[in-house]
């Protein structure tokens, strides 16, 4: 067997395993996603109208009447409801999303003394953005002009504040493709000055001391509760359906001021709060780099209002960064076409000498001032503005809904009718007949642009753009370099001057 093909079975196995990965994965990622509403109304211990506050054996239970109160800014619409003294509803309006999940409440206060979901609560104050909630305790809520709100709970008649927080609902699903948001459930604390981040698929119920602030967060969304002064303690609850909840302690006796942040994952506002809650914007080993990209598409959206022509003319930016790497590989490239009759000279010469011919093999090409991996140059330099560019159109929220063309709706999912990979597949395939220093090799000249298109399929599709504008301008190069520019042939030696 040669290793032509030895190459092709191992391209057909690899594509086999991707589309079983491919086949099987979405069937079961949609079971979770369909126990979702019944992991919310289990797992939680939801008030309900038709509740008892107070059941004996000997009295009938009571009903309670829930009251609701809204308060709203420009950003934000948040509905409290009586049962609890919790929030029942928030909905972003930029965003079109509702970040409780129906028909759950969040922010419910415990007695951990006898674990009493305190539910007898009465409005004792409200206005335009105050709401006041009494029970044995007070808890006063306050919306401010950003996505925050203040907390404060305080004790009533002195009972001891023996309390604990309930978020075990955890962030609603807001994406139309379930699948892809499941893959962003995180949870976030900080009780070192290190943050750590737990995923949802390895989250285990778990109690972590010294918790200064903790944020829970989707794919584009976060909530965030945070009261540094007063450091307590959380308990982490994977739910059923793949998402996080938890359970907030303070300290013993201990009556805080709590910040809460329910919002976009937007980078320069998180970090305008200065606790770093930006680290939630998770955008890996790149970071650095992410971060400058997303700057970048941002001032060209701010000009063409359209953040598929900012990844358009990203692509021109970036070809002109890495033209004088090209450049070079593009010259070492021909310059290696043109030794290839001495190079099949050594290969006979040499046959059945592997040293030999690796050695001769490197001396030619030290005589011709010819570096062989020259032409991975390009590559290897743009592989961390790839993996940047990835996780800028995969989780930030500016790319969310970012529309393109008519059959492009968001740049941050997969092209529907896989147009854009299979045109960056084949302008991929085009560059190697014209940069391939070898077209003897056909196999791989031919299986590698297939390979690459099977992978890209699921990709964002403004990542496809990005990769099929940056192919064409490639070409181009190309075609001008090979017309344009007459690179001097390097003189073949004799076997004698070799």
């Amino acid at each position: 067997m040669n290793d032509t093909t030895r190459l092709i079975i191992a391209f057909v196995a690899i594509m086999v395993i991707l589309f079983i990965w491919q086949t099987v994965t979405p069937k079961r990622i949609s079971q979770r996603a369909t126990t979702q509403t019944t992991t919310e109304t289990t797992n939680v211990q939801t008030p309900s109208p038709q509740v008892s506050a107070t059941t004996t054996a000997q009295s009938k239970p009571a009903l309670i009447t829930e009251t609701e109160v809204v308060l709203e800014n420009s950003k934000s619409k948040i509905i409290f409801s009586s049962l609890g003294g919790t929030i029942k509803s928030i909905y972003l309006k930029k965003f079109r999303a509702e970040l409780v999940p129906f028909p759950t409440h969040i922010l419910e206060t415990k007695l951990t003394s006898d674990s009493l979901v305190i539910q007898n609560w009465s409005i004792f104050y409200q206005d335009d953005s105050t709401v006041v909630f009494r029970s044995s305790l007070k808890k006063t809520f306050t919306l401010h002009q950003d996505f925050t709100l203040s907390l404060k709970i305080e004790s009533v008649n002195q009972l001891p504040p023996d309390y604990q927080i309930s978020y075990e609902s955890g962030l609603a699903l807001t994406e139309v493709n379930k699948k892809d948001e499941f893959k962003h459930f995180s949870i976030f604390y900080q009780n070192t000055p290190k943050i750590n981040k737990l995923s949802a698929g390895k989250v285990k119920p778990t109690t972590v001391s010294d918790i200064k602030w903790v944020g829970l967060k989707s794919k584009y969304f976060t909530s965030i509760l945070s009261a540094p002064a007063n450091p307590a303690s959380i308990n982490i609850q994977p739910l059923t359906d793949g998402r996080i909840g938890y359970t907030y302690k303070p300290s013993a006796n201990k009556v805080a001021d709590y910040t809460l942040y329910f919002g976009p994952l937007d980078y320069d506002i998180l970090k305008s709060y200065k606790f770093g809650w930006e680290a939630l914007n998770d955008l890996g080993w790149t970071k650095i780099f992410s971060i400058a990209i997303l700057k970048i598409l941002k001032f060209l959206f701010s000009i063409f209002k359209n953040y598929g022509i900012a990844i358009i003319i990203f692509s021109f930016l970036m070809k002109a960064v890495f033209y004088p790497l090209s450049r070079i590989s593009t010259k070492q490239m021909q310059q290696m076409q043109m030794l290839q009759p001495k190079l099949e000279e050594l290969k006979k010469k040499y046959k059945g000498d592997s040293q030999a011919l690796n050695r001769e093999t490197m001396q030619l090409y030290r005589l011709y001032k010819i570096n062989p991996f020259s032409g991975c140059l390009p590559l290897a330099f743009q592989m961390p503005i790839f993996w940047a560019l990835y996780s800028v159109l995969q989780k930030t929220i500016e790319l969310r809904h970012a529309s393109f063309v008519f059959w492009l709706k968001d740049l941050s999912l997969k092209d529907p009718y896989y147009i854009l990979p299979i045109l960056m597949g084949v302008s991929f395939l085009v560059q190697n007949f014209l940069t391939s220093a070898d077209k003897r090799n056909m196999a791989l000249l031919i299986f590698m642009p297939i390979f690459l298109t099977v992978i890209f399929l699921n990709f964002p599709s403004g990542l496809q753009l990005y990769w099929f504008l940056f192919n064409l301008l490639s070409i181009v190069e190309s075609i001008i370099g090979r017309g344009g520019i007459k690179w001097k042939k390097p003189k073949i030696l004799t076997n004698r001057e070799a």
